[in-house]
């Protein structure tokens, strides 16, 4: 592998790696050792808008509805979601956050508009177009091997 290129590997891991500890740390600081961070993010995907059934949320996060409803579950048992029957067909439920649930995603956004903060701070325009495209890749790179996994392709051991 290029040196340049082994280098950004070493960044990018490190990166991922710092950034769920301190997700967790702080999460342990705010809610205790009771929340993780899956857990936020399925808080924020529920948002504060619109309520969304389990069915649209495990699409939003691309798993099964049966994985969304044990997360849902688990929400509600921690007091930080609670379903809501539609008052036209009860038979569809939705969900939205608590007080409890709105502080923690609260907590969460604050936390990664910090991270963008420091990310972008010493970078001028050109460098956060940049890096914001960068960023796009990656992302993308994720998205599709998720699309993948879904799918049962298993990525090759070949090295490229």
């Amino acid at each position: 592998m290029d040196k340049n290129l082994e280098i950004l590997n070493h960044i990018l891991v490190d990166t991922f790696n710092e950034i769920l500890k301190v997700e967790e740390r702080s999460l342990r600081l705010v809610a205790g050792s009771k929340v993780t961070v899956n857990e936020v993010h399925t808080l924020d995907a529920i948002g504060d808008g619109d309520l969304h059934t389990v069915t649209e949320l495990a699409g939003a996060m691309m798993v099964t509805v049966s994985t969304m409803t044990i997360a849902v579950n688990r929400l509600e048992k921690k007091g930080l979601v609670e379903r809501e029957r539609a008052g036209h067909d009860r038979r569809v439920v939705r969900v939205r956050l608590t007080d409890r649930g709105r502080s923690l995603v609260y907590v969460h956004k604050r936390f990664h508009r910090r991270m963008v903060k420091a990310v972008a701070e010493r970078l001028d325009p050109n460098e956060i177009e940049i890096l914001s495209r960068a960023m796009e890749n990656l992302r993308d790179f994720f998205h599709s091997e998720n699309l993948r996994n879904a799918k049962g392709i298993v990525a090759s051991d070949k090295l490229d």
